[in-house]
């Protein structure tokens, strides 16, 4: 019986390259918090002093764990993440496919990888302090070409997002989500809904 490590190398790396698959990648910031007076009084206030480190639920792919051979040949694709912070840890991405999902996480925090993103999802409502102050800073994702947002308030809180917010990709890949029906509507769709 013929083994794997017998099959000749471009079969052996060809099936290594099958086992690369769209992944959403959930990133988790834990942030230091130090807990001080306020000068003046008895109220005692937190200061975020910065990241200590990013991490994953989401499991490293399996063939990076096989063998020296898969390794090498699939870290051309996936490499080591959100490096940043006071106690560095890494998550092995795949930029060029995987939805890094940041969640409700500010971001700010994606520090340098933020450029390097491709699929990005996040959490948000439809508020005045997205609209006004976390909107702009999705500029920072300058190479997205999708985005995937999940509508906290449902995404009819989000009609005037075409015309209103800043996206740094075409909005017809901008994807809102329905969190009660996990349905997904474009921004450009919800805004023609709204609009009958």
């Amino acid at each position: 019986m013929t083994q794997f490590s017998d099959l000749p190398f471009e079969l052996r790396s060809t099936i290594w390259m099958l086992t690369i698959e769209l992944r959403t990648v959930e990133i988790r910031f834990e942030i230091r918090f130090e807990i001080g007076r306020v000068l003046f009084g008895k109220k005692r206030h937190a200061t975020r002093l910065g990241i200590l480190y990013g991490s994953s639920p989401t499991l490293v792919p399996a063939a990076l764990h096989t063998c020296y051979e898969a390794r090498s040949l699939l870290a051309q694709h996936y490499e080591r993440a959100f490096t940043h912070g006071t106690e560095p840890r890494y998550v092995w991405v795949n930029f060029d496919m995987d939805i890094v999902s940041i969640r409700r996480s500010s971001f700010v925090w994606t520090g340098p990888e933020a450029p390097r993103i491709r699929r990005l999802k996040f959490a948000r409502e439809c508020d005045e302090y997205y609209f006004h102050e976390e909107n702009l800073e999705l500029a920072m994702f300058c190479n997205v070409q999708e985005i995937y947002v999940v509508c906290a308030d449902g995404p009819e809180a989000w009609y005037h997002a075409e015309d209103s917010l800043y996206w740094p990709c075409p909005r017809e890949n901008v994807w809102l989500i329905n969190t009660k029906t996990n349905n997904t509507v474009t921004v450009a769709e919800n805004h023609r809904r709204g609009e009958r």
